[in-house]
């Protein structure tokens, strides 16, 4: 598309690489310059330390609205995410992951929305799941999608009260979506702070919970692009390493944490006890099979352990007198296929 360089920017375009794929990079790069909305710039911040993504991405550099900057240490998802947004300055966010693909229509559609609708701090775009090779983990996606269409509809969404709703059932799925389809609005992403750089799988849900007391969300159910998800992707890593196993249950307990006393605690309090024991038989089925588990983030396991000691007791019982055998062969998916907590929003 035709860009007017006087005109001045008003979306940051933040592409944190780490050893991108050169055509997956090129192609999310092709799909931004074809961009119908125009008046964007792209800081692409790599922390690579097997792939050169400056040779990659140097003829895009050739455009004024690109610029490259190269980490001389590797910081980590959060910590990447977090280079880009510290770095830029425009009102308005949009990450875009180098695995990933924009319809032309993409910033347009979103721009619109946070111009029309003060209240909305983010956007969240629907998107199609690319699954490449015999991925474990595709069911999650195809699940995930299966939500979206019975609960969500296209529009304003009250912040607040989806939160309540989403924490009633365990910050499960992410139904806002990952940050590259999501559009954000920088003054509330000020107030929220940075992303999470301890939690190595769930740091968008865990942004998106401190995100939503502060604003409303806009859902577009209509294909926004490409989300591509393969062997050599983070959550593909990230299951194999065995990261990322006690996000969710971090999640509840820092929730827990920041709420007065009161009904919204309470059910946190509650919601979290039933992570707990999901979250155990996922390890125990992890374990079963000889898998690796990384401790990472497990200490917040035992001061739980300490306060509820009769619910862990309860928890190992299950798991390891009954070798698991109430959870073998059932996924998580299949353990929180409840959508009553959830009507349509």
């Amino acid at each position: 598309m035709q860009y007017d360089s006087s005109v001045q920017t008003t979306v940051d375009v933040l592409i944190p690489t780490y050893n991108p794929g050169a055509e997956h990079l090129r192609t999310a790069l092709d799909a931004l310059k074809m961009q119908t909305y125009t008046q964007w710039q792209a800081f692409i911040h790599d922390e690579s330390d097997a792939v050169n993504t400056e040779e990659i991405v140097r003829p895009y550099l050739q455009d004024p609205r690109f610029r490259f900057m190269k980490s001389d240490k590797r910081l980590g998802i959060g910590g990447n995410w977090n280079a880009c947004l510290t770095h830029t300055s425009n009102s308005i966010v949009a990450y875009l992951f180098h695995d990933d693909e924009w319809v032309p229509e993409y910033l347009e559609r979103a721009v619109a929305v946070l111009e029309k609708h003060p209240k909305v701090g983010l956007v969240a775009m629907d998107h199609q799941y690319r699954i490449e090779g015999d991925f474990d983990a595709a069911i999650g996606y195809t699940t995930l999608e299966r939500w979206k269409r019975r609960t969500l509809q296209q529009g304003v969404i009250n912040g607040k009260e989806f939160l309540l709703r989403w924490i009633r059932n365990g910050v499960w799925p992410n139904l806002v979506g990952e940050p590259s389809f999501c559009v954000l609005r920088r003054s509330i992403m000020e107030k929220v702070g940075l992303w999470n750089e301890e939690m190595p799988q769930s740091l968008d849900a865990e942004y998106w919970v401190r995100m939503l007391p502060h604003c409303d969300w806009y859902y577009i159910p209509d294909l926004c692009g490409y989300f591509r998800v393969h062997d050599e992707g983070t959550t593909a890593r990230n299951r194999k390493e065995g990261k990322g196993l006690f996000d969710r249950f971090r999640i509840l307990e820092e929730l827990a944490g920041r709420l007065p006393p009161g009904q919204e605690r309470t059910i946190a309090i509650q919601v979290q006890v039933r992570q707990f024991q999901l979250m155990f038989a996922r390890f125990a089925e992890k374990y079963l099979k000889g898998d690796r588990v990384s401790s990472s983030g497990s200490g917040i396991i035992k001061h739980f352990a300490l306060r509820h000691p009769l619910i862990v007791l309860h928890a190992l019982i299950r798991a390891f007198l009954g070798r698991g055998e109430q959870w073998r062969g059932q996924s998580k998916e299949d353990l929180e296929q409840d959508y009553s907590l959830f009507p349509t929003i």
